[in-house]
């Protein structure tokens, strides 16, 4: 089976292809794009899986920072701040059950009361939890009030973690976690397993050190237990035996009568009547009561805590796995590792060869090939403003190398922007020389948030038509595009410049 990626393998991504967001602001994507392909010549794929993993290795193996990577430095402050949690943890549930079983001889510790706060709470807290799994909560904006908190703390946290780095990647580092943070629509079930995880981590070995002090308290001290009511003196023994029963029934199973769960005769016989005291009670029966609170703690506390925190580690890897691959940056990125750049000038000679290998590519690649069971391979689509259809031959004939059988659509940018379908990849057609107006970019964000998550949106920029051929857009133009787009800051979004053949 093969190894999901972590959450470090995530930052790692955020990280290297910020970099590439950066140069391609200046250089332009193709350039970009052209060294991505040269870096993976040797490290080819046979899916985006091995493909994204390769590259990732060989982007590491490249940085010039040294070995230290945003992924290593996260793993470093999040291992610090389980340590935290784990030592919180034991104190507070190891310190509150030894200290809550304080017996003096006089007065035994209330089995009711013990009961409530230290099994009964957490059965309601575990089983809380267990809904977001149950109903596949997407966010940690979707969880109770206590959840929004405790996922606030530990967000906190975890940023005090990072600022204790090295001061050469603690900036980089914070900013990669907050960028994950804000950017919940593409990794909000990351995000939400990351937070969980933490959480059912305190609670676990919040449940293990109340097991172990329990424990601790029953084989080094002597502890009485006992029960009080004021209503029914002569049923109430009755109901608190059917009760505990009740409780009891996921062990009964494996224990004699009478010692998962305590006896009628044991129950009547453990009861504090405080005119009465003690002395006249039998010490068999105020012993009676333990096996079945231990088994509390175990079964409702512990266990179920210790199952979530196993789901929250799986769903982790899962979360992370899925929503990396199907990342529209991370889309564009393997798109650009394994196929030709619109960018790049392509003969007549060379359109008929990429042509025939990017089919026969594509006619031996399934459905499933690609790494994300939900995606599947459709024609990229080419979006042309009504006004710029004179262009459509010109554009026909230079995609036709770098894709494979686009559709063309006409659109109208004075309708709403809505995505196709179905349709693959999306291209939008627009004349570099003409300034990205603010009616325009709406439209164009519009129709990014408008397509799934998974699809990424490029902007094929072009110069003016010469002659029935296209001109090479000019470059402070391309610069001025790629900056304002730069600056919506949507997923997936990028820009690309049209190039004219070479005759």
């Amino acid at each position: 089976m093969e190894k999901p990626f972590h959450i470090r393998d995530l930052l790692d991504t955020l990280h290297f292809l910020s970099i590439d967001e950066a140069k391609a602001e200046t250089a332009g994507h193709a350039e970009v794009d052209e060294a991505n392909r040269r870096l993976m010549e040797s490290r080819a794929g046979d899916d985006d899986r091995k493909r994204l993993e390769r590259w990732l290795a060989a982007r590491r193996e490249a940085d010039e920072m040294g070995n230290k990577h945003p992924g290593d430095l996260f793993g470093t402050a999040s291992a610090l701040l389980s340590v935290l949690l784990v030592c919180f943890a034991v104190t507070a549930g190891y310190g509150g059950v030894f200290s809550f079983l304080a017996y003096t001889g006089t007065e035994p510790v209330n089995v009711l009361v013990f009961f409530v706060l230290f099994i009964l709470v957490q059965g309601i807290l575990a089983a809380g939890s267990a809904l977001p799994l149950a109903f596949r909560i997407k966010a940690p904006e979707s969880l109770s009030p206590f959840g929004v908190m405790v996922g606030h703390l530990l967000s906190r946290a975890m940023e005090k973690g990072l600022k204790r780095l090295p001061a050469e990647r603690r900036s980089e580092t914070l900013g990669l976690w907050r960028r994950l943070r804000g950017n919940s629509r593409a990794f909000g079930r990351t995000l939400f397993f990351l937070l969980f995880s933490r959480v059912q981590l305190f609670a676990t070995v919040f449940g293990a050190g109340a097991l172990t002090a329990f424990c601790t308290r029953i084989l080094f001290f002597d502890t009485a237990f006992g029960w009080q009511t004021t209503l029914g003196e002569s049923a109430a023994p009755q109901v608190v035996h059917r009760l505990a029963e009740g409780i009891a029934l996921p062990w009964s199973w494996c224990f004699p009568q009478g010692v998962g769960t305590p006896t009628l005769e044991a129950v009547a016989g453990s009861r504090i009547l405080l005119k009465e005291g003690i002395e006249g009670l039998s010490g068999a029966h105020l012993t009676a009561w333990w096996p079945f609170l231990a088994m509390g703690l175990l079964v409702y506390g512990l266990l179920p805590r210790l199952c979530l925190l196993i789901a929250s580690r799986r769903g982790l890897g899962k979360a992370v796995h899925r929503e990396l691959l199907a990342w529209p940056q991370v889309r564009l990125l393997l798109e650009s590792v394994s196929g030709p750049s619109l960018a790049t000038r392509v003969t007549e000679a060379r359109r008929a060869e990429e042509a025939e290998a990017e089919l026969n590519k594509r006619k031996s690649v399934t459905p499933r090939d690609n790494g994300d069971p939900g995606l599947t391979p459709a024609r990229p689509t080419v979006l042309v403003p009504e006004e710029l259809q004179d262009m459509i031959p010109e554009l026909t004939h230079h995609l036709a190398a770098a894709l494979m059988a686009p559709e063309i659509i006409t659109v109208s940018m004075e309708a709403p922007a809505q995505h196709p379908k179905p349709h693959g990849r999306l291209y939008l057609v627009q004349e570099a020389w003409q300034a990205p107006i603010r009616e325009t970019l709406d439209w164009i964000v519009d129709l990014r948030q408008s397509c799934p998550k998974h699809t990424p949106l490029t902007i094929l920029l072009t110069g003016e038509m010469a002659e029935g051929t296209l001109d090479v857009p000019e470059e402070g133009h391309v610069n001025i595009w790629r900056k304002v787009v730069a600056a919506l800051a949507l997923p997936g979004l990028r820009v690309e410049a049209i190039k004219a053949e070479d005759s």
